[in-house]
């Protein structure tokens, strides 16, 4: 299922477009093969496997369009569901911003990535369990929980315009928190290939940063001088891409690029790509149109280059899809594979510039206070420190933080060497280690 649609499912399609009644049809297949295992009190709790198809069939009537669903891919599915489409588009209202099906000579033809890794699709309970037994022993007698998972999923997209393309792809993840009941630490590991993850690592480092988290101290809330390591540049990158990395959000007047497009909104040193072909990137090399994606500097040495848009953003903006439809018209296009240029100092070497401030492994509770101005707030979690005189000195309680986004970028001292990958549901994001000048921290919490 996950490397394609062939055989008697490719048939069921090309017939039903074949003969639908309709002035367009495209048919989107999204499948995965999904297993996860999650273990807690330093044992496994729970292992599941889940095998899932969607298949959206959309199609055009004269100015309108609707969209229906199925979860089979036999003909009598597809054309139920092609009624249905067809049905609901005869009654819904014309929508003058349609820009149409993708058609692959105006907007070229996709070529799949292929980031495909046989290992992890292959991966069972029994490996997944073996890996949390290797973590479980790298921790030795600390209390560890956290999670392994394997997913390999396909996308196809087969159109009366001629589209016609089809990619796979693999990601594995390792989440490990470390708890020494008087601290906490973090681990992850993330790629789309199975021996490029590594949870013995991961968990010995959220060992480490638990044990010297213990008996934390409180430190006076203010603006600090930070070293935050990739994790927490990782969310704050994924927050930034969600709330205006997307041409929608800046039509709407909802993105910093609104009113900051073709300025400078950090140093000259940030770059941040939306770039699939990254070798770190995980995810297929066409979006939900069709539609190639294409390598776009949103930042580009410190300038707000452009947003990342669909065929309908595209058409209002008046240029061309960039490849990154989420194939929701509310929700707009998404830069899925961000990439922040990293830089030649190590950790040490960030944290050896900074005489007085505070080390931050991850933030968690994230959310969103002001999208234009990328104001975030959140709380540090699972090893905060205090760095002094350029060395990590003492363990600190967390912080609940309240920082534009783009206000860090702007005060960027240094820059890591250490870019790395981390996955969630929506994409991939690749982070570097970051040295910065100024960092709100409004209050402290109680543990």
């Amino acid at each position: 299922m996950t490397e394609g649609l062939e055989g008697e499912a490719r048939r069921a399609i090309r017939s039903v477009l074949e003969n639908a009644p309709a002035d367009g049809v495209e048919i989107v297949s999204v499948s995965s093969d999904t297993g996860l295992t999650r273990f807690a009190n330093s044992q496994i709790i729970q292992n599941t496997v889940r095998q899932e198809v969607r298949v959206y069939v959309r199609v055009v009537v004269g100015d309108r369009w609707a969209t229906a669903t199925t979860n089979q891919l036999d003909e009598s599915h597809l054309r139920a569901a092609l009624d249905g489409a067809i049905a609901a588009a005869k009654v819904s209202p014309p929508d003058p911003e349609f820009p149409g099906l993708a058609v692959p000579d105006d907007v070229g033809r996709p070529r799949p990535l292929r980031r495909f890794d046989q290992a992890v699709a292959a991966c069972d309970p029994e490996g997944r369990a073996s890996r949390v037994r290797e973590m479980l022993k790298a921790v030795g007698h600390h209390n560890c929980a956290g999670y392994i998972e394997t997913l390999a999923g396909a996308m196809t997209i087969v159109s009366t315009t001629g589209v016609d393309c089809s990619d796979a792809y693999t990601r594995g993840a390792i989440q490990c928190l470390v708890d020494t009941g008087n601290g906490t630490g973090w681990g992850e590991s993330y790629s789309h290939a199975l021996d490029e993850i590594d949870g013995v690592k991961a968990a010995r480092a959220a060992a480490a940063k638990a044990e010297a988290s213990n008996d934390p101290g409180d430190a006076d809330p203010g603006i600090y001088e930070v070293v935050l390591e990739a994790s927490a540049v990782a969310t704050m990158l994924e927050y930034l891409s969600w709330v205006g990395f997307g041409a929608k959000s800046m039509i709407e007047g909802e993105s910093f690029f609104t009113e900051r497009k073709g300025r400078r909104v950090a140093i000259p040193a940030v770059t941040v790509l939306d770039d699939a072909t990254d070798s770190r990137s995980i995810g297929v090399g066409f979006d939900l149109e069709g539609v190639p994606k294409q390598t776009v500097a949103v930042i580009d040495g410190g300038w707000a280059s452009q947003p990342v848009t669909d065929l309908r953003t595209a058409r209002q903006l008046g240029t061309t899809s960039t490849g990154h439809s989420t194939g929701s018209v509310e929700f707009g296009p998404y830069a899925a594979n961000v990439v922040m240029s990293g830089g030649d100092h190590s950790l040490e070497d960030l944290v050896a510039a900074v005489p007085d401030g505070i080390l931050v492994t991850r933030f968690h509770y994230v959310n969103v206070l002001d999208r234009p101005e990328t104001l975030l707030t959140g709380m540090t979690r699972d090893g905060t420190f205090r760095i002094r005189n350029g060395e990590v000195a003492e363990a600190v309680n967390n912080f609940r933080f309240v920082q534009s986004a783009l206000g860090a970028l702007s005060a960027v001292r240094g820059i890591g060497d250490d870019a790395r990958a981390f996955s969630e549901a929506y994409g991939s994001f690749v982070a570097p280690s970051l040295h910065i000048g100024e960092f709100h921290f409004a209050s402290r919490t109680s543990h």
